[in-house]
């Protein structure tokens, strides 16, 4: 079996300028494919929904992984893209070099923070922040093998068997 990774998170979007604006000037993106009209059989197979028509656009992240983003467009919306997101999941998380400077440039370009302070997790600091569309996005400085390390510490039973 050949080693899996992380591809990419699909993330719906108001404005797809906009909000690739914000992954790659708050988060550090980069624009792997520019937003593109997408519309007929392939949409509709993706978004599960006969008539959709979207603008598609992936920005990637410097240490692998990416953001698909999709902005659905009138008339034909499912029912689901009309709902409001106010849960914190899912989310995204990313892993950022400094989480104070990234929440800093999360805030300038138009994102919220979610928590009133940075937290920690065992020896990461994270903090829980919204895009301008509040999609949650998780900032970490630290691995996913720091977080599950502490997790086992505080919770014996997680431990793979």
């Amino acid at each position: 079996m050949s080693p899996v990774a992380l591809h990419h998170q699909g993330l719906q979007v108001s404005d797809i300028d906009r909000a690739g604006a914000f992954y790659v000037d708050a988060l550090g993106g980069e624009w792997l494919a520019r937003p593109v009209t997408f519309e007929g059989a392939g949409a509709e197979q993706a978004m599960g929904h006969d008539g959709v028509r979207m603008k598609l656009a992936l920005i990637g992240f410097p240490g692998g992984g990416a953001v698909e983003l999709f902005q659905l467009l009138e008339p034909a919306l499912p029912d689901w893209a009309r709902r409001p997101r106010d849960a914190r999941l899912p989310h995204l998380g990313l892993q950022v070099d400094d989480v104070d400077a990234t929440l800093a440039r999360v805030e300038a370009a138009g994102g919220r923070r979610l928590w009133p302070a940075v937290d920690r997790w065992g020896r990461a600091r994270v903090v829980y922040v919204a895009d301008p569309d509040g999609n949650v996005v998780e900032l970490l400085d630290h691995p996913p093998s720091d977080i599950a390390a502490a997790l086992i510490r505080w919770f014996p039973e997680a431990a793979p068997r």
